[in-house]
C-alpha cells in the first residue's frame, strides 16, 4: 500500500494557502473557500486528498495564529492549545506530518509571518519538519523566480529557514502564470514531501506546547505557583476577570494535559488577592 504524505499549509491570514489549495488540486472550480472573515485565533485545518505525479497527498490548509493580540485572549490561547493538540493528534494517528508549506504574500517580512513560522516549525514540530515556501502574487513580476533571488536573503536573515521554494500566482486569469505556478508547487511537494512523517507522544508533546505557547507571557505552569503566573500574566496587560478565566482554563484543561487537579473558579479569585485557601 502507498505511503500517503502529509503537508500542512499555514501562513498568515490573505497568504492564500485556500488559494494554493486550489491551484494544487487542478480543478476548474474551488475546492477550498477562502477565510477573509475567519477568527484570528483559530488554528483549524480542513483537509484535501490528490494525486500528484504518481503520488498521493492529504493537503491540510489551516487557519492560523494571525494576530498576536489573540494569545492576549484566555479563550484564544486555550483554543489555539486545543485545536493544535488536535490537528497533530489526528496527523500522528495517519502518519506524522511529512511537509510543512509556509504561504507568504509577495512584501516585507513581518513579525506576524514571523510569529507564524515559530509556532509551526519550532513549536508544534520541534524543528524536525522540512519546510517549504510558497510565495504568491507575484503574477505582475517581469520573471516571478527573479523575487526570490532578490528576497532570499531577508528570509535568511530572519531565521527562516527552508529547503525549497516556488514563486507563484494563483489567480486563473493569468493562465500560462496559473498553469507554470501549478507545476512548480507540484515539483515542490514531490521533491520535499517524501520524508518519515513527524510524530510526537501527544502528552508529553501537548504539556510542552502548553508551557511554550505561555512562555509568550512569561508563565512557566509547571514550575511557578498560582500567584506568581497571575502576577506575570498582570504584567502583561491582562485584566484581573481575563487571568482568573486563563487561569481557570489552564488547570481545567483535558486530563491529557492536566498538570495538577483542576480548581474551582472561586478559589483562583481568593489565590489572586493573596488569601490561603486549603481547597486541594
Amino acid at each position: 500500500m502507498q505511503h500517503r504524505s502529509n503537508v500542512v499549509l499555514f501562513g498568515e491570514m490573505g497568504s492564500g494557502k485556500s488559494s494554493i489549495v486550489n491551484l494544487v488540486m487542478g480543478l476548474d472550480h474551488d475546492v477550498a473557500k477562502t477565510s477573509s472573515g475567519a477568527s484570528s485565533c483559530t488554528l483549524d485545518a480542513r483537509h484535501y486528498d490528490v494525486t500528484i505525479q504518481g503520488r498521493d497527498f492529504r493537503i491540510f490548509d489551516t487557519v492560523g495564529l494571525n494576530e498576536p493580540q489573540s494569545l492576549r485572549d484566555p479563550d484564544c490561547l486555550i483554543g489555539a492549545i486545543n485545536k493544535a493538540y488536535r490537528l497533530v493528534k489526528f496527523l500522528s494517528d495517519t502518519g506524522g506530518i511529512n511537509l510543512l508549506v509556509f504561504c507568504v504574500r509577495r512584501g516585507r517580512i513581518t513579525t506576524n509571518m514571523q510569529q507564524n513560522y515559530m509556532l509551526f516549525h519550532d513549536f508544534l514540530c520541534y524543528k524536525k519538519v522540512p519546510i517549504a515556501l510558497v510565495v504568491t502574487h507575484l503574477e505582475h513580476e517581469e520573471k516571478m523566480e527573479d523575487w526570490w533571488l532578490y528576497n532570499n536573503p531577508h528570509f535568511t536573515e530572519c531565521g527562516i529557514q527552508t529547503v525549497g521554494h516556488a514563486c507563484i500566482t494563483a489567480k486563473r486569469e493569468f493562465s500560462d502564470r496559473y498553469e507554470a505556478s501549478r507545476q512548480a508547487v507540484h515539483d515542490l511537494l514531490v521533491a520535499h514531501g517524501r520524508g518519515v512523517g513527524f510524530t510526537q507522544e501527544r502528552v508529553s508533546w501537548v504539556a510542552e506546547l502548553f508551557q511554550k505557547l505561555l512562555d509568550f507571557v512569561g508563565v512557566h505552569p509547571r514550575i511557578d505557583s498560582i500567584k506568581v503566573r497571575a502576577q506575570k500574566l498582570r504584567e502583561y496587560g491582562l485584566r484581573e476577570e481575563e487571568i482568573a478565566a486563563l487561569l481557570v482554563k489552564i488547570t481545567a484543561m483535558d486530563e491529557d494535559m492536566a498538570l495538577v487537579k483542576p480548581l474551582r473558579p472561586h478559589v483562583f479569585h481568593t489565590l489572586l488577592r493573596g488569601r490561603r485557601s486549603t481547597h486541594m
